[in-house]
């Protein structure tokens, strides 16, 4: 059978999650395993509800479908969802392994920040003689970054040195925070220290460009190193001095536990996965000849980079056009389909659209109405495309969340599986495949937002387009409508020469009911029977209500025969639905129709076909009404 595991995982660091697939698959190879990535974007946003949304994408893994769990506990922005996640599996007697933090009961593996974090400080001090050093964090409470703080205090302790309070900031893991930590440093010392240190890289970057800008010189005036070794820093210039993790190995070390423990039963293990130094340019240092390389090839790729991302917004803004004039859930199903087949350059091998159908069906309803149990039960793969073929797939499930799944054995696969949300109201998800370009730092989360805001309005506009041509009491078209669908759809039969049967429907006694019972029973009379046409009608009908309690339907290919058929059959469904309700009064209708013959009357207007069927409707009326 072939095996799975679940990796929970953040989009901060796609270069961290990138290489730990890399030793995933290493490990996928050995044991044949696929690869399903559950990922978000939680830390983009400070908005509770809207990290919710993202957070929800890992209430799709019931552990029991996979051999293992793998939880990037320290990525995930949420401890809660962390422990959730790990009681979830253990519970389920499913293997599961704690990247980051320690949990009681829990296998895990960490990168050792000791070890990188204490060369690097040490290179600093022992290499470049530096004194005094300022320390940016991420935040006070963040494992990593307390860690990070304390071998620093201590490295500096060993040599004589001191850490104090007031030397640290944090960050929050931010460019802007960081930016903000260094001015607060500038007014406040009036020297510069020799030495900022930060806990990650992104800070380290935002602090020298920010040093620049105020014409302070790195690593002349003042030395700064980061943490994680992201790819911009060996093209930045100076090129960052940073800490490499091996990410690689520690997914290594996952599968090890996961697969070790399912065959020996053994206990929980910590594992550490040391960190190295990556000495550079910004702390005075000439560094490998890498760097200069690094940036040739970074600029040679840069047309081809800057041209992929205007294409994938072209995609995108594509994509919005598309869908900013459809007419119904039917329609945009068919126009998704045919953007993605012709526009699917970025999305990898695979892709996958999955979503609530009834979130673009019932539009009327509130989000909190659709998506209070999450994306749970059916769903509508609404894209699936493999290998350039558009596939036609059944509903997809909790239980099996890839469309048409394969279970290839010898041939592995890393699915990719990210929220679509609107706040914390999850809608849909998508799922990217293997090497796919959109598994970019620079655009995946953007590209996720833009689908997103896509959807959103087409939803919006659905219910704009409702409340425009739909009826607000029953449903139906309403005049509006009559004139944007009825109208064309006649003229249309005009010119391809086919008949059309139109119905004229009156409520009989409707004064009786309101003076007798209320307008309030008036109203439910006329939902009563707007239900029973609507439950009558074909999918390439049209019924509308004409006035208070009038109707018409507008029936293709209906012949006088089956039109006889159709009006018994509202009669038969509107009883039914009397007796449903238990109405207290009697609700009766008059029926008149007639068909139309564009190759005897080319010239007709539908307004004449309307006034005969409401004249036949209404000789139906007076005797109902014991008229003469």
């Amino acid at each position: 059978m072939k095996k799975k595991i679940a990796v929970c995982a953040n989009g901060w660091s796609l270069k961290a999650l990138k290489d730990a697939i890399e030793g995933f698959r290493a490990c996928a190879a050995e044991e044949d395993f696929d690869i399903f990535v559950f990922m978000c974007f939680a830390s983009y946003s400070v908005h509770r509800t809207l990290m919710q949304g993202e957070l929800n994408i890992y209430q799709l893994i019931d552990p029991a479908d996979y051999d293992g769990v793998v939880v990037f506990s320290t990525m995930l922005n949420s401890d809660e969802t962390v422990y959730s996640l790990c009681k979830n599996a253990k519970e389920k007697g499913v293997p599961v392994v704690s990247v980051g933090l320690e949990m009681e009961g829990v296998p895990s593996v960490c990168v050792g920040n000791e070890n990188g974090i204490r060369e690097t400080v040490s290179h600093l001090i022992e290499v470049h003689n530096v004194k005094k050093i300022f320390f940016i964090g991420g935040t006070e409470d963040h494992p990593d970054s307390i860690e990070r703080l304390n071998v620093t205090r201590e490295v500096m302790k060993e040599h004589g040195l001191k850490l104090t309070d007031k030397d640290v900031a944090y960050g929050r893991w931010s460019n802007g925070r960081a930016v903000q930590a260094l001015n607060g440093l500038l007014r406040s010392h009036k020297k510069l220290p020799d030495a900022i240190v930060c806990a990650n890289d992104v800070m380290a970057l935002a602090v020298c460009t920010e040093l620049e800008k105020q014409g302070i010189n790195v690593p002349a005036d003042i030395k700064v190193t980061g943490f994680d070794n992201i790819e911009t820093c060996s093209i930045f210039y100076p090129a960052i001095t940073t800490v490499q993790q091996d990410y690689a190995m520690v997914a290594r070390k996952a599968c090890e536990i996961i697969y070790g423990e399912k065959k020996s039963r053994r206990k929980p293990a910590r594992i550490v996965v040391p960190t190295l130094p990556v000495i550079a340019e910004s702390c005075g240092c000439t560094g490998n000849m890498f760097f200069p390389e690094s940036r040739r090839v970074y600029c040679r790729h840069a047309f081809q980079r800057d041209l992929d991302a205007k294409l994938v917004e072209q995609n995108e803004r594509g994509l919005r056009e598309r869908l900013a004039d459809v007419a119904d859930y039917h329609d945009m199903k068919e126009r998704l389909k045919t953007h993605y087949f012709r526009n699917h350059r970025y999305e990898g091998p695979e892709f996958y659209l999955v979503l609530n159908d009834e979130y673009f069906v019932n539009v009327m309803a509130t989000e909190k109405e659709l998506c209070a149990g999450g994306l749970k039960g059916k769903l509508d793969a609404v894209v699936a495309l493999r290998n350039n073929e558009l596939l036609e797939v059944e509903q997809v499930n909790a239980a099996r969340l890839i469309p048409a799944y394969r279970k290839k054995k010898n041939e592995q696969h890393v699915y990719y599986l990210c929220p679509l949300h609107y706040f914390d109201n999850n809608y849909c998800y998508v799922v990217f495949t293997d090497d796919a370009y959109i598994i970019n730092d620079a655009i995946m989360y953007p590209y996720l937002e833009k689908i997103q805001q896509s959807l959103r309005l087409l939803r919006v506009n659905l219910r704009l387009k409702l409340l425009y041509d739909k009826d607000a009491l029953t449903g139906l078209y309403n005049r509006l409508g009559y004139e944007e669908k009825v109208l064309p759809l006649y003229q249309e039969s005009l010119e391809q020469n086919t008949k059309l049967t139109v119905f004229f429907i009156d409520i009989n006694y409707m004064k009786n009911i309101n003076d007798n019972y209320g307008h309030e029973q008036g109203d439910v009379a006329i939902k009563t029977v707007a239900a029973s046409i609507a439950d009558c009608l074909q999918k390439d009908w049209v019924a509308v209500r004409y006035g208070g309690d009038e109707f018409l339907v507008i029936a293709p290919n209906c012949a006088k025969q089956k039109a006889t058929n159709v009006k018994r059959r509202i009669e038969k469904r509107l009883n039914e639905r009397i007796a449903e309700a238990k109405l207290e009064y009697d609700l009766t209708v008059s029926i008149g129709f007639v068909t139309t013959d564009p190759e005897k009357r080319p010239h007709a207007k539908l307004k004449e076909y309307v006034k005969e069927a409401d004249d036949l409707m209404y000789q139906i009326k007076k005797v109902v009404h014991g008229e003469k």
